[in-house]
């Protein structure tokens, strides 16, 4: 029998083979132990046997949920849904209950934000969870960033405000790394980390910041770059690798990017320097309270041009973390 066909969850994992079922009962258990003590998005947080705050009927919700994303996209045989963050919206055209939002199997997570259409289905995205040498914290936090800086929470704008959005990244986040080490812990193999650019300049097309990058040597920005060297100066033979940066009446400002480490400026204000070895590739993260800012370690804050929407911020926020790590190729041209 397909597994769409199934009425709930429970008829779903009945023919199952024992220790699929009792992974699945560990699985939940861990992630509703980490979901007590994780950020409170919890009306938005599905586990099954959990018992939900406002929903009676979550049971069904959650199934739902798992009908939409994780059948939709190529399910594999046994696959064992765990845990959906997300909301249900009313299809424009059908008036079709959607679910969107994020799924968490034991083998990947499902993501959707669109609705489906006159012309067809709107295919959720996924991605495979994976296993890395930096760890369950780290190959969490790199899945984390991939589903979260592509999505588009318009259909959500009148339930999901940018507090609660960051919300659910956190705790996705927080579930994930249960998951990832739950996994570990009953020694069940999953792939390796997928293989993404070595090279700084092809890491910032494979995360779409094309647009908001410029580099030196580019003849269009010639002038915006040498506005840059008197406002955001360098020391003597350190050289740029790519600017994200705006300008305005008043100047120009934002985040310089040099083998030597990372400089900013805002209107207004003094230059802010962190050297590279001043720099946490774990802790890099966007400022809670300022979302024009990114922290790179303690008291490392650096600005933002305004420019940059919370979906392009959160790919830079990769982007830094990945070549502050070493794993990115530094290029000048």
């Amino acid at each position: 029998m397909p597994a769409d066909a199934h009425a709930s969850l429970a008829e779903y994992l009945a023919p199952l083979p024992a220790e699929r079922r009792e992974l699945h009962t560990a699985l939940v258990a861990a992630v509703g132990e980490r979901a007590a003590s994780a950020p409170r998005v919890h009306a938005l947080l599905f586990v099954p046997g959990r018992t939900h705050p406002h929903f009676e009927d979550s049971e069904a919700v959650f199934w739902h949920a798992a009908q939409q994303l994780m059948l939709d996209v190529d399910p594999a045989e046994g696959e064992l849904p765990v845990a959906w963050i997300g909301y249900d919206v009313a299809s424009r055209f059908s008036g079709k209950r959607e679910a969107q939002g994020f799924l968490i199997t034991d083998r990947r997570l499902v993501v959707k934000d669109q609705v489906d259409g006159i012309f067809g289905t709107a295919a959720p995205r996924q991605y495979p969870l994976f296993t890395g040498p930096a760890g369950a914290a780290a190959a969490a936090a790199e899945i984390t960033e991939s589903s979260t800086a592509a999505y588009d929470w318009t259909f959500a704008s009148d339930l999901v405000d940018t507090e609660t959005a960051q919300s659910m990244t956190a705790l996705l986040a927080e579930l994930l790394v249960t998951v990832l080490e739950t996994l570990a812990r009953r020694r069940i193999a999953l792939a390796p980390a997928p293989e993404t650019s070595a090279s700084l300049r092809g890491r910032v097309r494979e995360l779409g910041l094309d647009n908001d990058v410029k580099y030196p040597e580019d003849a269009k920005h010639a002038k915006h770059f040498a506005k840059l060297a008197k406002k955001i100066p360098c020391d003597a033979g350190e050289r740029v690798l790519l600017a994200v940066t705006g300008s305005t009446l008043m100047g120009v400002y934002g985040l310089v990017l040099t083998d030597r480490g990372v400089r900013s400026k805002d209107l207004g204000s003094d230059p802010v320097v962190t050297p590279r070895e001043r720099i946490s590739p774990e802790a890099i993260r966007i400022d809670p309270e300022q979302p024009q800012r990114v922290i790179l370690g303690p008291g490392e804050v650096h600005e933002l041009p305004a420019t940059l929407d919370e979906r392009r911020a959160a790919g830079l926020v990769t982007l830094l973390r990945e070549w502050s790590a070493g794993r990115l190729a530094d290029e000048v041209r």
